[in-house]
């Protein structure tokens, strides 16, 4: 009876993307009207000034930091890998 049971639901899940697919109807986009040219907003350069002086000061404190080099030895595991991972787990366990 489990097998049967661990059969009909791996039947009914890996037919859910099929059943789920929606059809996509094309719309034609709505024109809109041209909106009337403005003049782009003038940044101060007092806050860049002082943002270049205050990362100037970190990177003198700690020279170290030069070396580092992010994202060399991490393992990303997603949502859809933890879900397969259980299930498997799941139909192992139950037979």
């Amino acid at each position: 009876m489990k097998k049967l049971i661990v059969g009909a639901l791996l039947v009914a899940l890996s037919g859910v993307s099929s059943i789920a697919r929606a059809e996509m109807t094309r719309v034609p986009p709505a024109v809109v009207a041209q909106a009337p040219a403005t003049g782009m907003a003038q940044t101060t350069s007092l806050a860049s000034t002082a943002q270049a002086t205050d990362y100037a000061a970190r990177e003198a404190a700690a020279p170290a930091l030069r070396e580092f080099k992010g994202g060399d030895a991490t393992i990303f595991i997603g949502g859809s890998a933890l879900v397969v991972l259980l299930i498997v787990l799941l139909i192992v366990l139950i037979i």
